[in-house]
């Protein structure tokens, strides 16, 4: 099993820097098509669990606000029918209005429903998985569209003059790689206190610490690119880091009640879609409020 990860590990990682490299309007495909593929597989874990969401809109519905939250990081380059879009539908903004339209939507399917307690459960459970995937993943993108105030994304910051949009996507991915390598390899090695093992028995509180320790000093690296005073470091790491654990603890929660050990089979050796953004789906809003409200950047 390791063997076949670190094999994977090193065909997507180039590919990942490729794209961050490369900026818009790569990275918000990607994003685009991991969450279309995330929605599958997490469409198939609530059917799993016995929610039976209604597939088809759910998986339109989820890609509708997706995209509404693409558009609203890319904004500043958007025009046309979705530059209409975005101007009509403020100041509610346009991720609200699809995420609304899309819960009206759902709430309208579950009235097909000859249960009414099955009904609720098909529509709470179906706005979860939009709201989970739909307004969460967007941020990933957004992250690519931070720069300095009175600059932009393009604007070359740090000791190596990296574009802002490309060093904090960098310094997303180091976080949350180095807590899971680091937390990965701590717990398998030293790991004996179980963390929570009611969702994730191969969790430890070794394997924590061990994650905490490498996010924090990937952060460091992270921090240099950018051209962060050297302090923002130690509150970064262990932040994001502990966030990303959470979205890994959270997409473990829905395995455990779909009675799945993996979300899917499309990455050998690491699972589904979802095994490998569930980090990320936590961890990016996280960095960018935190870039936003402490670091001094902009969207």
């Amino acid at each position: 099993m390791l063997r076949t990860r670190v094999l994977t590990a090193v065909v997507l990682v180039p590919i990942v820097l490729g794209i961050i490299v490369l900026g818009e309007p790569w990275l918000s495909i990607t994003v685009g098509a991991l969450v279309f593929l995330g929605l599958a597989e997490l469409i198939n874990l609530l059917d799993a669990a016995g929610y039976q969401p209604p597939q088809v809109m759910t998986l339109l519905t989820g890609t509708a606000v997706t995209g509404a939250g693409l558009l609203v990081a890319n904004r500043d380059g958007v025009s046309g029918l979705p530059g209409e879009l975005l101007r009509v539908t403020q100041p509610i903004g346009l991720v609200v209005a699809a995420f609304v339209t899309a819960v009206l939507l759902l709430g309208v399917a579950g009235f097909t429903r000859a249960d009414p307690r099955n009904g609720f459960a098909t529509w709470a459970v179906s706005s979860f998985g939009i709201a989970y995937l739909g307004i969460l993943a967007p941020c990933i993108a957004l992250i690519g569209h931070l720069g300095p105030v009175g600059g932009s994304a393009a604007t070359e910051i740090g000791p190596l003059s990296l574009r802002a949009g490309m060093a904090w996507p960098l310094l997303l991915v180091m976080i949350v790689w180095g807590y899971d390598t680091g937390a990965y390899l701590t717990g398998r090695w030293l790991g004996r206190t179980r963390l929570i093992d009611h969702i994730s028995p191969s969790k430890t509180a070794e394997g924590l610490a061990g994650g905490l320790v490498l996010a924090t000093a990937a952060a460091g690296i992270g921090a240099w690119l950018i051209g962060l005073p050297a302090w923002h470091p130690l509150v970064i790491g262990p932040i994001v880091g502990m966030t990303a654990q959470a979205g890994d603890l959270a997409e473990s929660m829905l395995k455990r009640a779909a009675g799945r050990k993996e979300s899917g089979f499309l990455i050998p050796g690491h699972g589904g879609i979802l095994d490998r953004i569930d980090s990320f789906l936590f961890a990016a809003p996280v960095l960018a409020g935190y870039a936003l409200l402490f670091a001094g950047f902009v969207a």
